[in-house]
């Protein structure tokens, strides 16, 4: 009984979240037009909206060599890509899109809608990125941002293999805390997670439906020197997520991890750790229990304002018998990848990448190339 009536308790609140969400989406773009005609309340972005309106589009061609005989990947690729971001406020009130459109995917990633609360804290509600570790929350899904074309594997997108949730659904409480010598930031998070369906599928707001579990996450991160560039910080999450393996009914899982960057003149330094303890549950109520490190220091050297050369070394510890892992094909435990971002002005970047992955049973080569923008 337990098991039935949870999921449907399960489904009445992502309804309840959706019809929020939907009431919400009415109102705050209205309030927000009303305050395009108040100077003291919103400026305007260089689109005539109020906020900030950008479009980040990417072009990304891929090729890949030398792989096993039972390869996951097609030998090439080509990837048109175009991300809408939008954000303004509203007096106590805040509003935040992103939508990405992809031959590969098409997703509303993030759909939030804040209150400041005192001065550095806010409250939001709707679809968020899960504040776990550090290249989650300072990336999105524009590749202009990215010094790098990929992701580390331990942090790709639940449509691109990753293998913890990216994104929740619910509530998530941010802000700073000023201190003398810096910043202290700090996120919490709770709400509706992923189910696995052929690998990780996030709550779509669009589409709402599937089993959801929740999933709640934390973020604690300190910034010295009056906010400065450097960061330094722990998170952790804990995630139940419904599967629909014939072999997998439910996962509980724990995630922890800390994280550092640090900036000396034209040299970035970025590394993270990454702790992962899985309780796979199947049909029969079989438990197994299992777990793995993934870690990966990246290095980026900006030789002038126009090029930056870049290094990223992946590597994961238990992971070649995780029974979890095992429902991931995709995912890339080890990685060796140096590549150039050369920056054509202030709106455009050219990159290439090239690296040596290594699946769960494959092995192969691969060069990537990416023309990425952000307009206005």
């Amino acid at each position: 009984m337990r098991q039935r009536y949870y999921p449907a308790k399960l489904k009445t609140l992502s309804g309840a979240i959706v019809y929020l969400l939907c009431g919400f989406a009415i109102i705050i773009p209205a309030m927000a037009a009303a305050a395009g005609h108040m100077d003291h309340m919103s400026s305007k972005s260089a689109s005539g909206l109020p906020g900030d309106f950008l479009l980040f589009p990417a072009l990304t061609s891929i090729v890949r060599f030398d792989q096993e005989p039972r390869k996951k990947l097609s030998d090439s690729d080509v990837i048109p890509e175009i991300n809408v971001f939008y954000t303004t406020d509203y007096q106590r009130f805040r509003f935040l899109g992103e939508w990405l459109v992809s031959t590969k995917t098409h997703n509303l990633e993030r759909f939030q809608l804040g209150m400041h609360v005192g001065e550095e804290a806010t409250l939001w509600l709707g679809r968020f990125h899960n504040p776990i570790g550090y290249w989650n929350m300072q990336f999105h899904h524009g590749g202009f941002l990215q010094t790098t074309i990929s992701r580390p594997g331990i942090m790709a997108f639940e449509t691109a293999g990753g293998v913890i949730p990216n994104h929740l659904t619910g509530f998530l409480w941010e802000g700073v805390h000023d201190l003398s010598e810096g910043g202290l930031y700090y996120s919490v998070g709770a709400g509706a997670g992923p189910q696995i369906n052929k690998g990780l599928e996030a709550f779509n707001l669009i589409e709402p439906g599937g089993s959801r579990r929740p999933g709640v996450t934390f973020r604690l991160g300190y910034q010295p020197i009056s906010y400065g560039v450097d960061e330094f910080g722990i998170s952790g999450a804990y995630n139940q997520i419904h599967s629909d393996e014939l072999a997998v009914k439910n996962v509980n899982q724990f995630v922890a991890s800390a994280y550092a960057n640090k900036q000396i003149q034209s040299v970035r330094l970025l590394g993270e750790i990454v702790y992962v303890n899985n309780t796979l549950e199947s049909p029969l109520g079989a438990r197994t229990q299992d777990d793995f490190l993934s870690a990966y220091g990246q290095v980026e050297w900006a030789v002038d304002q126009t090029w930056t050369l870049v290094g990223r070394v992946e590597g994961s510890f238990g992971a070649s018998h995780d029974p979890y892992l095992a429902m991931f094909p995709k995912f890339v435990e080890d990685r060796f990848l140096g590549g150039v971002r050369y920056k054509l002005n202030h709106t455009n970047a050219l990159k290439i990448e090239a690296s040596r992955d290594h699946l769960r049973d494959d092995h192969f080569g691969q060069v990537m190339f990416q023309w990425s923008a952000v307009f206005p």
